[in-house]
C-alpha cells in the first residue's frame, strides 16, 4: 500500500474512532430512527429485501438515520473524488424518502470490504463511473422503505388508513384533516415499524429532485477549507516514504549505499525495488 492509499485509509479509520457501528447504532434507536439496509455483493440491479432485525438489533453495511430533528444521514461507502456523488446519492435518498434535501447530510463509512462492498466489483471501491450504477436501486428501495414506516407511524397516531397520508419535504400529511407531522416527531414511533416487503418506488414522472441541476453539497466544505482529505490525516505512529523513482523507462537501480541515510534522525527503512528506492521515515 502507498503513502498516499494509508493516507487515505487513515481518513476513514480516522471517522470509525470517532463514531463506531456500536455507537452509530446506539445514537439512531436511542432518539431517532435508523433504516438499515444490506446491500449484498451480488448483480446491482437485483431487489435489496429490508433487512431483518434480529436481537434488536441491525445488521447493515450502510445506514439512513433520522434523528429527533428531522436531519437524515447516509453512512455513505462510496467515495467523492469530484465527480459528485455525494450530492447524487443525498439526491436519490432524498427523493425516495420525499426529505428535504436541506436536510439530508453524508457522513463517509468506514473501511470493511464485507459490509460496504460495491454490489458489482464486490469490494469497497469508487471508481469506474460505477457508483450510480451500482447503487441506484438498493438506495431507493432503502429510502423508499423509510418514507413507508414513517408514513405507517403517522397513520397509527391518527387512526387513519396510509393511503390517505401523503408525503413532501420531510413531513407525513393527511389532507382530509389537515394535520401533519415532521419526520423527526414521528422518527420514535417509526423505529418501532415493520419494514414493508416489496415497497413501490416512485415513476420517474414524479421525481423532485433527480433530473434537477441542484448545487453540489461538498462545494461549500472545499471551499472554505473545512473538507478533510487523505493527506491531511495524521494518526500516532505514521510513517511517510519519499520515492527515487529511475528516470529512464526500463531502468534498473544499479546500487545503493543506503549506510549514510540510515544515521539520519528518524529513518526507519530504506526499501530498494528493481527501479526504484524509497526511504521511510517518522515525522519530526
Amino acid at each position: 500500500m502507498s503513502i498516499i492509499e494509508t493516507a487515505a485509509a487513515s481518513t476513514v479509520k480516522k471517522f470509525s474512532r470517532t463514531v463506531s457501528r456500536r455507537g452509530l447504532l446506539k445514537g439512531g434507536l436511542a432518539g431517532g430512527f435508523l433504516v438499515a439496509f444490506h446491500l449484498p455483493l451480488r448483480a446491482a440491479n437485483e431487489p435489496v429485501q429490508p433487512p431483518d432485525v434480529t436481537d434488536g438489533k441491525f445488521a447493515p453495511n450502510a445506514f439512513i438515520r433520522i434523528d429527533g430533528a428531522g436531519h437524515t444521514t447516509l453512512v455513505m461507502p462510496q467515495v467523492e473524488m469530484g465527480q459528485g456523488v455525494y450530492t447524487a446519492v443525498a439526491m436519490i435518498l432524498a427523493e425516495e424518502l420525499d426529505a428535504d434535501l436541506s436536510q439530508v447530510a453524508l457522513q463517509h463509512a468506514p473501511p470493511n470490504d464485507k459490509l460496504y462492498g460495491n454490489p458489482t466489483f464486490g469490494l469497497q471501491v469508487t471508481g469506474n463511473s460505477n457508483s450510480i450504477r451500482a447503487f441506484w436501486k438498493p438506495l431507493r428501495i432503502a429510502g423508499a422503505s423509510a418514507r413507508a414506516m414513517l408514513v405507517q407511524a403517522a397513520a397509527s397516531e391518527w387512526k387513519v388508513e396510509p393511503a390517505s397520508c401523503t408525503t413532501s419535504k420531510g413531513q407525513v400529511t393527511h389532507s382530509e384533516s389537515g394535520r401533519n407531522l415532521s419526520y423527526g416527531e414521528l422518527a420514535t414511533a417509526a423505529s418501532s415499524e415493520t419494514p414493508p416487503k416489496d415497497v413501490p418506488l416512485k415513476d420517474p414522472k414524479d421525481f423532485v429532485y433527480i433530473g434537477q441541476p441542484l448545487k453540489r453539497l461538498d462545494t461549500p466544505d472545499k471551499v472554505n477549507g473545512k473538507a478533510v482529505y487523505g493527506i491531511d490525516a495524521m494518526l500516532p505512529g505514521m510513517k511517510f516514504a519519499t520515492l527515487a523513482a529511475c528516470p529512464v523507462f526500463g531502468g534498473k537501480v544499479g546500487k545503493v549505499d543506503d549506510s549514510a541515510a540510515k544515521k539520519i534522525p528518524g529513518v526507519q527503512q530504506i526499501v530498494v525495488l528493481d527501479d526504484l528506492v524509497a526511504v521511510v521515515g517518522e515525522y519530526i
